[in-house]
């Protein structure tokens, strides 16, 4: 199955808490420039003062809904190898570590990651 329509199946949402309705990120699908075409990457990102709440599993989770929906049948994502969080993110979404890693020395080595849909 093929997505039905690129100019809506990709973007990025604003991450709201629940209650209060303030912006603390967000999270959504960029188009991808590491895997395969046409196979989007996940992307997220959250203020430092709600890390570790769960937000970056809860909201990534909707968006691999989405994905699915649309018609993606696979994702890719990028993690900096110190981000450990992230790391953990990734692993509770049941993203799978590629044996590719782009060597950054400024800002850390960028892992890659895949899920089949």
């Amino acid at each position: 199955m093929r997505r039905r329509d690129p100019d809506t199946s990709l973007g990025l949402l604003a991450a709201e808490r629940r209650g209060s309705g303030d912006v603390i990120g967000y999270c959504g699908l960029i188009q991808n420039v590491h895997g395969q075409d046409g196979e989007p990457e996940l992307a997220y990102e959250f203020l430092r003062r709600v890390w570790r709440q769960g937000y970056a599993t809860e909201a990534s989770w909707a968006v691999l809904s989405w994905a699915k929906e649309s018609g993606y049948r696979r994702l890719w994502a990028t993690v900096r190898d110190w981000n450990t969080a992230s790391r953990r993110v990734m692993a509770k979404l049941g993203f799978v570590e590629t044996a590719r890693v782009e060597p950054d020395n400024a800002y850390g080595n960028s892992l890659f990651y895949m899920k089949d849909l």
